[in-house]
């Protein structure tokens, strides 16, 4: 009897179940009421502006806080033939053959293309209109046009992921890795829809607007472009006249400079500056760096190397190799003089003042203070007086000072011979100051210069080089590109006629006097920024990092016998690696690491890793 009520009981409850559940079909489809979701979070053009904000991480700038390794493209420009990071012994990978296949990450990472293609997979079915739409399609096309650009340039061919992978996707999950040429041709077809559909505004202020998209297609125009030419894949010209293309529109659209080289990098607002096209905004209480502490402590590792200075020109408009006004290298004070403007604002000069206890002159050198006064030697002090005349807003003065506001009483100044002062020291004598700023507080981590992403000497630069691969540079396009920049730092323009074979005798000979002055506008304009390590591998230059980096010439008994100098001799050039190997040539893309390939039995490694 009780068994017989108990099946009854449970009879009846079954059957409102399913009473319930048949009136409400959709039950287990519900939106939940407690938490957003994708149907919830995109509806308004509000909504998807909120999402896109940090869609903008992609552009790290100079880090954050008191990561220094967040701004990547230091530790990029370090693998090149520009920079060497003295951090540890042979710390270019690439240069000593260290470069292995990683176990997992590697920079193989979609996550950031899953995030826009959460987003743009909820435009259609949104309350926006029709170019609302548009518009954010736009926008994301970008955004992830940006990643895909870096992806491409590392691994070659990677998965196309259009929309967001879902866990019955086994056919993508486990797929095959896309074509390079589907890839590249994705990337230029979504960047020119989003030319024409975008609101050419963006949404306010330092957003992506219509000028951020051909900044985007100036970049990888160029970049797909050379590495097409020179990688022997053929259809390059699409890619260099799509860049051509876009940078002339950005150069009509952006015709004035920024007056000062310096206010590029050290400004602590770029809002509204000529030539800025976009920028990483930092402002105090919200988004903080570091950059300018570490330059002003023993923590700062990045030191160009001679290579990099000597593709300065002087101020004749000539080469160190050809020029009249070159006073040679064995001074550091020689070897800055009549220089292009840019490499002072790149590389401490070269100074020595006295510190003193207090005002009256008093000297002391067991200890850093805040007080000095000039040497009785007028070459000591050129530099300091040159640098009040070209640095206008005042950002880069002598002497240097520490993140405590103590002097340092000479440059160069090696870490080997510190004089007792323990910041600003350098291996190589060229110590890489690029983001040092006089007037900003460095005390701690809480640095609020803004960072440049975007900006037309970029752009021009892109001009120039893919109007020369196109076979259409000329005086005129050098006037309108390389001239205007160098008419900003007061040096002579670049004049075609006068470049030939005897223009440079370091040019390296598989490549055309004229190409080579392009590359080395490009080089000097853009030192420090990130750029130079893909230059190299897209014009398949990884050869340049064979060669022994060296520093500045110096006569070691000056500095106790310390330095390391090439040959073993007491004079001559700084050396800090030893002498590097020779370029592998399936370096120029990376290894896909070994948990996709255990994961994705279709993926295939690139050549030759193993």
């Amino acid at each position: 009897m009780q068994q017989n009520r108990f099946y009854i009981v449970l009879l009846i409850v079954l059957l409102i179940v399913v009473l319930i559940t048949s009136c409400n079909k959709d039950f287990l489809n519900r939106i939940p009421l407690d938490q957003q979701t994708e149907a919830t979070s995109f509806k308004t053009y509000e909504n998807f502006k909120t999402y896109a904000w940090g869609l903008y991480d992609l552009f790290d700038g100079y880090g954050q806080g008191a990561i220094l390794n967040t701004a990547t493209f230091l530790f990029e420009e370090a693998n090149s033939d520009n920079i060497c990071n003295t951090a540890s012994l042979n710390s270019n990978p690439w240069a000593y053959q260290l470069v292995t296949i990683p176990s997992s990450g590697g920079d193989w990472d979609f996550s950031f293309i899953r995030r826009v293609n959460i987003m743009l997979d909820n435009i259609d079915q949104s309350a926006m209109s029709p170019s609302e739409k548009d518009h954010w399609k736009s926008v994301g096309y970008a955004f992830r046009s940006a990643r895909y650009m870096q992806l491409l340039s590392e691994f070659g061919d990677v998965p196309w992921l259009e929309h967001v992978v879902k866990d019955n996707d086994k056919d993508i999950l486990y797929g095959q890795r896309t074509a390079r040429d589907t890839v590249a041709q994705n990337i230029l077809n979504n960047l020119l829809w989003a030319e024409t559909h975008i609101n050419p505004k963006g949404d306010g202020a330092n957003t992506v607007n219509v000028h951020v998209v051909r900044a985007l297609i100036s970049r990888f125009g160029l970049s797909e472009g050379t590495w097409r030419k020179y990688h022997g894949l053929g259809n390059a010209e699409q890619y260099l006249q799509a860049c051509s293309t876009a940078s002339a529109k950005l150069a009509a659209d952006f015709p004035v400079l920024l007056p000062d080289y310096d206010q590029i990098f050290n400004s602590e607002d770029l809002a509204g500056k000529a030539g800025i096209i976009l920028y990483r905004s930092y402002a105090a209480g919200q988004n903080l760096h570091g950059i300018q502490r570490y330059l002003r402590t023993s923590e700062w590792y990045f030191d160009l190397t001679k290579d990099a200075v000597e593709s300065y020109l002087c101020q004749d408009g000539k080469p160190v190799s050809t020029s009249d006004v070159y006073d040679g290298d064995h001074s550091m004070y020689n070897e800055f003089r009549h220089r292009d403007r840019r490499l002072y604002l790149t590389v401490l000069p070269p100074y020595k003042v006295f510190t003193t206890t207090d005002a009256t002159g008093n000297v002391v050198t067991s200890q850093n203070t805040v007080f000095w006064k000039y040497t009785d030697i007028a070459a000591d002090r050129e530099y300091m007086d040159t640098m009040t005349t070209i640095s206008s807003p005042g950002y880069k003065r002598l002497p240097y000072l520490q993140w405590a506001g103590n002097v340092m009483r000479t440059s160069p100044h090696f870490r080997k011979f510190n004089e007792g002062q323990g910041f600003a020291v350098s291996q190589l004598g060229y110590y890489f100051y690029k983001f040092y700023n006089y007037t900003t507080d460095a005390t701690g981590f809480v640095n609020t210069t803004d960072a440049p992403i975007f900006r037309i000497e970029e752009a021009l630069l892109n001009y120039a080089e893919a109007s020369y691969e196109l076979g259409k540079f000329d005086q005129a396009l050098a006037d309108q590109t390389i001239n205007k920049i160098r008419r900003r730092v007061n040096m002579p323009g670049m004049i075609i006629a006068g470049i030939d074979g005897s223009f440079d005798t370091n040019r390296d000979q598989d490549v055309e006097p004229v190409l080579w002055e392009i590359r080395r506008e490009r080089r000097v304009e853009l030192m420090g920024e990130g750029f130079r390590f893909n230059d190299l591998r897209r014009w398949k230059k990884g050869n340049y990092l064979n060669k022994q980096q060296t520093g500045l010439w110096v006569d070691n008994t000056q500095y106790g016998n310390k330095l390391t100098i090439s040959g073993g001799s007491s004079e001559g050039y700084v050396e800090y690696n030893t002498t590097p190997l020779d370029w592998l040539e399936y370096y120029y893309l990376y290894p896909l690491p070994k948990d996709q390939l255990v994961l994705n039995k279709n993926l295939a490694q690139n050549p030759d890793w193993k």
